[in-house]
């Protein structure tokens, strides 16, 4: 979907867009086909305010300044359509078509007493606001634009709402919006008859014609039922369908941990996928309460400290969002200023290595058998001779003897674990790492591919999430980047969506994701 979808007339369009969606998207400059995007002076305002700022919002605006620099370097233009009355717009032609106009509100200036001034002004009580000059600028344009359709694009529901009051029309930014994808509306089931049923649990897969399979996409997960039977299975394309790794009762050890076991048809999906070496890309959706990211940390923890230790570390993060008030700037070093974040993590480390009698356990790693498996990796070889030379805890003072010792501390102290803020993820490559990232629905569609293109050779990534419970001001069910990144990437032979509904933490936490 997008904004450029419905033409009536061929009537042209002059789509003036507001500074989230510029920050929201730095490629939406060529993202509306052959039309004509405004831009307000005062939205090159913002952006330069917003320049310097920490993380994927400062690199955003510093690119439109750089692409909007790139079209204005050579002689600049003025659009001759609205010369005569809008002498200050600078204008440019786009490279995939349609024209990039800046504009100066000289109607501000030389507006006289009016009656659209004065509509104007009834509506906008304080002209000196950003948003209202912006405004400003999208009423003048309808005014003077009489063979054009002038549209507000924004995602500030307020400046929508002051638009429509003001008689402008008034859209979201769609581009990005997903539409055909169905999130939470469960999985599809197939009738199988009594010969195809029974062949798929004796081989645990079975083929089907395409016809019957065609609205499925590769690796989706699917329930194959004869009658009050039913079993989970992936589809493989081409007819094929395969059985889970994991049957019912069949539970893993996590080394030095507990054993998981999952507790619903929906966990084998997850832990299916998440054990599958040739899918690098896994989206997850679930209501809070679901176990979709204790069991994702649980396998990532399995892959790296198992036997066959397929990757070298875990990296896990999630995006720093506020909910409710904000606190403010936290004191400390930055492990400090990123524990409230990071605290959920550690509730499932403490869940996951909660089993005292672990040394007792012949399946279970101990220190040293985890020390040989990690000093083959030489950048560890530098964290782990550091750590050998620091003083051990009986020679430190009084306090630090008392301290007891978290049960999942040795992941950090070889680096097999790895929690940090995802604005310092910009410029690395990781390679042979499971990267868990909580609360993707936070994420923009462009931040979410500036951290799935991170990945390095060897690599697979995790984005967990609930589309309903979306924090960030901009962003919906429908436009995040843990739903975009499902609906572009789905149908891949390296990529899987499972969504869970059921959940598993407590009747209370069932109770209030349910209802409240």
């Amino acid at each position: 979907m997008s904004n450029t979808k419905k033409k009536e007339n061929n009537q042209g369009k002059i789509f003036v867009l507001d500074t989230n969606i510029l920050l929201h998207d730095p490629l939406c400059l060529h993202k509306f086909e052959d039309n004509t995007i405004a831009i307000p002076v005062e939205v090159l305002e913002e952006l330069d305010r917003k320049k310097s700022a920490p993380g994927e919002l400062g690199f955003s605006a510093r690119k439109i300044h750089r692409d909007l620099r790139a079209l204005f370097d050579n002689d600049l233009e003025t659009d001759h359509k609205l010369k005569e009355t809008f002498r200050s717009a600078l204008s440019r032609p786009l490279p995939g078509g349609g024209q990039l106009i800046v504009v100066i509100n000289d109607f501000l200036i030389n507006s006289g007493d009016s009656e659209s001034f004065n509509q104007l002004r009834a509506t906008l009580v304080d002209m000196e606001k950003m948003d209202s000059r912006i405004l400003a600028s999208v009423f003048f344009l309808k005014e003077i634009s009489e063979e054009s359709r002038v549209i507000l694009v924004t995602k500030d529901a307020n400046m929508a709402l002051k638009g429509i009051a003001l008689g402008l029309e008034v859209q979201d930014y769609m581009n990005d919006k997903v539409s055909n994808m169905k999130m939470g509306s469960g999985y599809n089931e197939l009738e199988l008859s009594a010969k195809d049923y029974a062949l798929f649990i004796e081989d645990h897969g079975v083929d089907l014609a395409p016809e019957a399979t065609k609205h499925l996409y590769l690796n989706e997960y699917v329930y194959l039922k004869h009658e009050s039977n039913r079993e989970v299975a992936r589809y493989r394309g081409e007819g094929q369908f395969e059985g889970l790794i994991l049957g019912d009762s069949m539970g893993i050890k996590i080394p030095k941990g507990i054993r998981i076991q999952p507790l619903n048809h929906e966990q084998r999906m997850l832990i299916d996928a998440l054990l599958d070496e040739d899918i690098k890309l896994i989206t997850c959706n679930g209501k809070a309460g679901t176990g979709k990211t204790l069991v994702a940390i649980a396998m990532a923890l399995y892959q790296t400290l198992g036997e066959d230790n397929i990757y070298e570390r875990v990296f896990i993060t999630r995006p720093l969002v506020h909910i409710g008030k904000d606190t403010g700037a936290l004191p400390g070093t930055l492990d400090e200023k990123m524990a409230p974040y990071i605290a959920p993590f550690f509730d499932n480390l403490e869940v996951l290595f909660s089993n005292r009698k672990v040394k007792n356990d012949p399946d279970a790693l101990n220190s040293e058998t985890i020390f040989e498996k990690i000093t083959s990796n030489r950048k560890r070889k530098k964290a782990i001779a550091k750590l050998a030379k620091q003083p051990s805890s009986m020679e430190g003072d009084g306090d630090e003897q008392e301290k007891p010792r978290k049960p999942y501390q040795f992941l950090f102290d070889f680096g097999i674990v790895v929690v940090e803020a995802m604005t310092f993820i910009r410029g690395r490559s990781l390679a042979n790492t499971i990267f868990v990232i909580d609360e993707a629905q936070n994420l923009t569609p462009h931040e979410a591919k500036t951290v799935v293109s991170r990945m390095g050779e060897g690599s697979k990534v995790i984005l967990l999430g609930d589309p309903n419970q979306v924090d960030s001001m901009f962003l919906d069910a429908m436009s995040n980047g843990l739903v975009h990144t499902a609906q572009r990437l789905k149908g891949n032979e390296i990529t899987a969506h499972i969504e869970l509904s059921k959940g598993v933490r407590s009747e209370l936490a069932e109770l209030a994701a349910d209802l409240l």
